[in-house]
């Protein structure tokens, strides 16, 4: 079975905690910018995500989508997969690059800060909407025993690929939006 490398993973993990770590400890009120210790940190946090997560997506660029899948993979389904992962990794490079416009622009006391404010708070909201699918297909695809799951997820490994009444259901609606997909996309 096919499965990401072990830097793959790590890096995938480290980034989601650090992820986790930004939106819990995010500015509430932007003039809490005003002690140059707290826009300082901001600053190096933006910049150390913004370059890890480059580093990420240069690393995965040419890394197959839908790794270790047990089934050949459907092309519309390959096309919301790549579509998702595309609009995580746009999501998650605007976040900082808003933040660190945010920053200079609050530094220098200069018009654009609501625009920018307004960027930096649609990424936020792209990036959850995107980032909660990816996760919900991960755990579909694990309900289903697709073989996917155990690609990038260290626990919990994957047996075989699993048949019931249930999935094949979900099967065939799958494949008709996968029809629709591939007929208005690929």
């Amino acid at each position: 079975m096919n499965s990401h490398t072990t830097l793959a993973k790590f890096i995938h993990w480290s980034f989601t905690l650090l992820y986790a770590y930004g939106i819990f400890k995010q500015v509430d009120d932007l003039h809490e910018l005003e002690d140059a210790s707290l826009l300082n940190f901001e600053i190096l946090f933006a910049t150390v995500f913004l370059i890890i997560v480059l580093m990420r997506y240069f690393y995965m660029k040419d890394t197959p989508t839908l790794l270790a899948a047990h089934d050949d993979i459907r092309k519309g389904h390959l096309f919301i997969a790549k579509t998702v992962h595309g609009l995580v990794y746009f999501s998650l490079i605007m976040l900082p690059t808003t933040g660190l416009l945010i920053a200079a622009l609050f530094s220098l006391e200069t018009g654009g800060l609501e625009v920018a404010i307004a960027i930096h708070e649609f990424s936020a909201f792209l990036s959850y909407v995107v980032i909660a699918m990816h996760v919900g297909a991960t755990f579909y695809s694990r309900f289903k025993s697709e073989g996917m799951w155990n690609a990038m997820v260290p626990v919990l490994l994957e047996n075989e690929k699993k048949e019931s009444n249930l999935i094949e259901k979900l099967e065939a609606l799958e494949n008709k939006v996968y029809d629709k997909v591939e007929d208005t996309f690929t």
